[in-house]
């Protein structure tokens, strides 16, 4: 018998092994012994640095980390938590046309983001994210608009689908790549060692990323007319971009994770006003709590409605046809920050109301639970009881058909004047070319 109590003893510097507690009677088997638990030790030590090392080199976006909001945007103070999406949830899975995707829920209604699902891209490049139906709870979404440092990034995805539709070959790959590179409080260089890059930015030893398209994106966005291409000077005169800058939204996930950004939602209202804004811009205003407009009527500036958040109330209607232009993004019913995004359709027929929502060129109606996300009220008072948020809207279940870039309600058993809420969560957009 040969007893071994063996201990195997790790110094903590990968290159020793102490072998303690080792008794044995005879020389030969004493040395036979002491090389296979050399072998075995050595084995040992190889799997347990393994193990280690792949800990240590996942790519950025791909495990846990110890990095949250607060520490990942210490130079960027001025992203703004949004009210209602203060406490939502994140469950985090990799995306086929962006970096990730990102499905939020508990999110109460605003003017900025809402539940559903939508590609996201990694802001900080070097800090890890769990994906794979990774849930996070208790999270903040905060919006970059105004924040100086999101600028350029913000215009990139204004700019997104013009890029793309001038040059088709460019994937979220270079999207990505391109954020990392506008955003200035980090160090990110496209050319640095590819063994440097995240393991998803690299293949067979070489970039898995164009190099020269993440450069006319990044041109695009400054305005520089370094590209000297067709496209470019197409994109710098605004015939295929002049969609302005898009507000992004960041979310936090959690204090140990990743920070991600997605593109805000463009929530969209019918605004069927005559008289056109006044001199602070604002359409659909009142005058000593009068209407200064014979249809639109704005939540915040109208004391019949008093609500913080934008948006329009169209009335009063009597029988017959309206055409009401959607406008997305118009801040406190500011049509000059408004982007047009489709067109609403009134038919107000002997008791019978049919409303057809119809998305613009390149855009369409945000996807949540498989159903066009539009919302509609039709009533004899400015605001139904339920209060401005269109999620109560009593008329959101008279849907008679639906797609991604038209809906239509019908609303039965109505009579005298009316007034209509006709409100859409807007994805994508792309204004048309100019002939």
């Amino acid at each position: 018998m040969y007893p071994l109590p063996l201990c195997i003893i790790y110094d903590g510097s990968f290159n020793k092994l102490a072998l303690g507690s080792i008794k044995f009677t005879r020389k030969n088997k004493t040395t036979k012994l002491l090389r296979e638990i050399i072998m075995i030790s050595r084995g040992i030590l190889t799997f347990i640095t393994i193990i280690i090392v792949s800990a240590l080199t996942f790519a950025a976006c791909d495990v846990i980390s110890e990095k949250g909001l607060e520490e990942s945007l210490d130079a960027v103070p001025n992203v703004t938590l949004i009210q209602g999406a203060e406490k939502a949830s994140v469950t985090v899975n990799s995306g086929t046309t962006s970096n990730f995707s990102l499905t939020l829920e508990n999110v109460e209604w605003n003017t900025l983001i809402s539940n559903g699902t939508r590609d996201g891209y990694c802001i900080a490049w070097k800090d890890p994210i769990s994906r794979g139906n990774a849930i996070y709870d208790g999270v903040g979404v905060y919006s970059t608009a105004g924040d100086k440092h999101f600028e350029s990034v913000n215009r990139l995805f204004g700019m997104k689908s013009a890029l793309q539709k001038a040059d088709p070959g460019i994937t979220w790959r270079e999207i990505q790549i391109a954020v990392w590179e506008l955003l200035p409080f980090q160090k990110f260089d496209m050319n640095m060692p590819v063994n440097e890059l995240p393991s998803y930015m690299r293949e067979n030893g070489q970039p898995n990323f164009s190099k020269d398209k993440v450069q006319f994106i990044i041109d695009a966005v400054q305005g520089r007319s370094t590209a000297k291409t067709a496209a470019f000077s197409g994109l710098m005169n605004g015939t295929s971009s002049d969609g302005g800058s898009k507000t992004m939204c960041v979310i936090g996930t959690d204090e140990n994770t990743q920070t991600v950004i997605v593109p805000c939602d463009e929530t969209a209202f019918a605004y069927g006003g005559s008289e056109g804004p006044d001199f602070d811009g604002v359409a659909g205003s009142t005058d000593g709590g009068v209407s200064q407009d014979p249809f639109a009527h704005c939540f915040p500036d109208d004391e019949e409605i008093s609500d913080t958040r934008w948006g329009w109330t169209n009335g009063k209607l009597g029988e017959g046809t309206y055409n009401f232009d959607l406008y997305a993004g118009a801040a406190q019913c500011n049509l000059s920050k408004g982007q047009f995004s489709g067109n609403v359709e009134v038919v107000y027929e002997g008791s019978t109301v049919t409303v057809t929502f119809t998305a613009a060129d390149g855009t369409s109606f945000n996807q949540k639970d498989g159903k066009s996300e539009t919302h509609l009220y039709v009533g004899s008072t400015k605001m139904p009881s339920s209060g401005a948020a269109p999620g109560q809207y009593p008329n959101n279940g008279d849907v008679i058909s639906s797609s991604a870039t038209e809906v239509v309600y019908e609303v039965t058993g109505v009579s005298g004047e009316i007034y209509v809420i006709a409100h859409a969560v807007m994805t994508g957009y792309e204004a048309p070319d100019e002939d």
